[in-house]
């Protein structure tokens, strides 16, 4: 930023404003000092002429009012204006100016404030303004005192003592006296008075010009490089944008299988991964990764480890076949020997047969209910360092209803306060835990797991999560994605009732189901989008032989739990309708899903 420009940032009018308020306490202070001084004038303490006696009275209770001023202004934007610095020095300078004429002998230590207090303006024209103005009214002020103030034998020498109470023409009288006697006290003021204190002030103002100088550069600079940091900032919040689009942020939802993922970066940016795509009608890839390091590095690494997966998972290639494809475009250009480790998996959606392998990376969880284990596979060589991956094909059968729990190290070495890690073996129980709860209930409570164990310590790594679950057979799932607008209310509707008419659930149930479900979804219509545009994705399941309906929506709106604090009273029919849910936010959307027993109708 140039420096010209400088005075017009954002940073430098809050330190300005911040001074303001400083200097407009030590005008309250001065203003209490004006007073203090003014009673020692209505007591007699100091003795004046009595024809400058009426003009302090008024004149000193107005200054200590008009300096009190500034702290009434002080919550307002008064102190941003930039006129405001002027109006509090010189209202200062004029209560300094008025002691120096009053009182001459003490009024004079005062005149270095002003220039001192200019300095927190961290701007040299205004020490430069307040300096000729103090020098000047400083001369001025001194040759008043002599007509005006108390007695000061500096001023006026020795030869004589005169009252306060003489008139103002004996004083001038006196003068002319002492100039006709070769001692003239006009001249004497200026040299000896005037010019040492106006010299001791010159080397104050030239120091503080010094400091003021040296205090603007680096505010200067300061600004500079913040501005840089902000830049930088948003680059990276474009960079995390770009990242976090570059992975499904949907829920991928079949008649066979479901599959929720989700990634936490520790920074802005990072380098775990996930991905999940159907190869062709009958197969469905799931990949779970994370690049060595951290940060830009780290994130650059990871895209381009997306992308050479989705360029090499074509049909008909075993896991092992597409990560060596993978690792031989990582090894290309790769001069940091940077490396990602890698775990794939290819399900069988027809028979729940699924061959995997795996580049390094931590076994994933495969299970039910509360039957989970680890899935035993070898470890295998991490991709992007070598030629040869030395990688092997697995395979095990998913049964209808298990899932698996893909996950990066981030989970698993979460550390709390005392470097204790979350490990495995939570990992294990919490799976377990979960018995039938849905994927966002499972994803939602293994952040606020993870959360409770590091007791508000950062994030430490990367996390990455991903759950797939492998549906029994005649389970129906359908999705359709609306805009989140009141007017396409009806159309949600419509796709719910028409699914309720083709499964022939029960009219009151379906009933019910459309009543509950109507004021949930203009809730979230109302509270989560307002005027803001956005989509929501319904996505409606029936599983035959378990008799159950599960409704689950992902919508972009702003964060909001229907069934929460902020739901209040307005859902309660849902919320009485439903047999459970579970809500979380997850890649920037809410994602809720519930579910409720239903019986067909007869025939």
């Amino acid at each position: 930023m140039a420096r010209r420009d400088m005075t017009r940032s954002r940073e430098y009018l809050e330190n300005e404003a911040d001074a303001n308020r400083h200097i407009s306490y030590v005008d309250a202070v001065a203003g209490v000092l004006a007073l203090a001084v003014w009673i020692l004038y209505l007591t007699r303490v100091f003795e004046i002429p009595d024809y400058f006696f009426p003009a302090v009275t008024i004149m000193f209770p107005l200054f200590a009012l008009v300096l009190f001023v500034p702290l009434a202004l002080l919550k307002t934007k008064a102190i941003y204006h930039p006129a405001y610095k002027y109006f509090i020095l010189f209202s200062f300078l004029a209560v300094v100016a008025s002691m120096n004429v009053a009182i001459p002998k003490h009024g004079v230590l005062f005149w270095p404030f002003a220039v001192i207090m200019a300095n927190h303006y961290y701007r040299p024209t205004v020490g430069r303004v307040v300096y000729a103005v103090t020098v000047v009214a400083m001369l001025v002020c001194l040759y008043l005192g002599l007509l005006f103030g108390e007695f000061d034998e500096n001023l006026y020498g020795a030869h004589i003592v005169i009252g306060s109470r003489n008139t103002l023409a004996e004083r001038l009288d006196y003068l002319r006296r002492l100039a006709k006697q070769g001692d003239n006290r006009y001249v004497k003021v200026f040299v000896y008075y005037y010019l040492p204190r106006a010299t001791i002030l010159s080397l104050i103002f030239l120091v503080s010009q010094l400091l003021n100088r040296r205090t603007y550069d680096l505010l200067d600079r300061e600004i500079r490089i913040h501005g840089e940091q902000e830049r930088a900032t948003a680059e990276l919040g474009v960079a995390k944008s770009i990242q976090l689009n570059a992975l499904p942020r949907e829920t991928f939802v079949t008649d066979r299988v479901s599959i929720l993922g989700e990634l936490r970066p520790a920074r802005l940016v990072g380098g775990d991964l996930y991905d999940y795509r159907s190869i062709d009608e009958n197969h469905v890839a799931v990949l779970i990764g994370d690049v060595a390091g951290k940060g830009v590095p780290a994130a650059m690494f990871m895209m381009r480890t997306i992308a050479s997966f989705r360029d090499f998972a074509t049909p008909g290639k075993s896991p092992s076949t597409i990560l060596s494809e993978v690792n031989a475009s990582l090894v290309q250009g790769n001069e940091q020997s940077m490396f990602v480790t890698a775990f794939l998996a290819i399900l069988d959606t027809r028979d729940g047969r699924m061959a995997y392998a795996n580049a390094g990376h931590n076994p994933p969880l495969i299970g039910s209910g509360v039957d989970y284990r680890y899935l035993e596979c070898d470890s295998g060589f991490v991709l992007g360092c070598a030629e040869e991956t030395f990688l092997s094909d697995e395979e095990t059968v998913l049964a209808p209803g298990q899932r698996l729990v893909l996950y990066t190290d981030g989970v698993t070495e979460a550390q709390n306060g005392s470097g204790d890690l979350y490990g495995e073996r939570r990992l294990l129980d919490l799976v377990r835990a979960m018995e039938r709860d849905s994927l966002v209930k499972l994803h939602r409570d293994a952040k606020e797991s993870i959360a409770f164990f590091v007791e508000g310590a950062p994030q430490s790594d990367d996390i990455a999560f991903v759950t797939l679950e492998y549906h029994p057979e005649g389970v129906d799932c359908r999705e359709k994605t609306f805009l989140g607008k009141k007017q396409e209310l009806p159309a949600m509707l419509n796709f719910l009732d028409s699914f309720a008419a083709d499964h022939r659930f029960p009219a009151e149930f379906a009933s019910d189901l459309h009543d509950a479900v109507e004021g949930l979804l203009a809730a979230i219509v109302e509270r989560g989008f307002g005027n803001k545009a956005g989509k929501i994705l319904m996505c409606l399941r029936h599983d035959g032989n378990g008799k159950e309906f599960i409704l689950t929506l992902a919508d972009e709106g702003k964060e909001f739990d229907p069934f929460g604090e902020e739901g209040g009273a307005s859902l309660l029919p849902i919320k009485e309708f439903v047999d459970g849910y579970a809500y979380d936010r997850i890649n920037g959307k809410n994602v809720l899903t519930l579910w409720k027993k239903v019986l067909p109708s007869a025939e």
